[in-house]
C-alpha cells in the first residue's frame, strides 16, 4: 500500500481514540459512593491527596495521556482495591471510572460508560 493512502486511515484512527468519554451522571454519583468506601483511604478524598497515585490533576493526565480507558480499567479492575484486588463488581469499577472522569472535568452524557467502548476513549480533553 502506498504510504500516502495510510494517512487518512491514521487520522481516522486518531480521531476515534480522541473521542470524549461518555458516562452518565448516575454512574458518577454511584462511583463517588464506591470511591469513598473503597478508594479514598489510599488515594485521598480529592483523588489526589492520599499516599497512593493521583487520580486527578496534571500528574494523572501526564501519566495516562498515552493510554485509553481500557488500559486504565484493566489496571484498576485487576489491582484495586488494594485490600481485595478485583473484588468489586464490573459496574462498580465503571462507576468509579465515571466518577474519576467527572472530577477531572469531563461532562456526563446520556450514554453510559460501557466496557465495550473503553478502547475508544482517552483522558485527553
Amino acid at each position: 500500500m502506498h504510504p500516502f493512502r495510510l494517512v487518512p486511515l491514521l487520522l481516522l484512527t486518531g480521531t476515534a481514540l480522541a473521542a470524549a468519554p461518555q458516562y452518565t451522571k448516575a454512574q458518577a454519583t454511584a462511583g463517588a459512593k464506591t470511591y469513598a468506601a473503597q478508594c479514598a483511604m489510599c488515594h485521598g478524598t480529592k483523588l489526589s491527596n492520599g499516599g497512593a497515585p493521583k487520580l486527578a490533576g496534571p500528574m494523572f493526565f501526564q501519566k495516562w495521556a498515552t493510554n485509553n480507558l481500557d488500559d486504565f480499567h484493566f489496571i484498576t479492575s485487576t489491582t484495586m482495591p488494594q485490600t481485595k484486588p478485583g473484588g468489586l463488581k464490573e459496574a462498580e469499577y465503571l462507576n468509579v471510572i465515571a466518577y474519576i472522569l467527572q472530577v477531572n472535568g469531563f461532562k456526563p452524557t446520556t450514554k453510559a460508560l460501557a466496557v465495550k467502548d473503553l478502547k475508544t476513549y482517552t483522558f485527553k480533553k
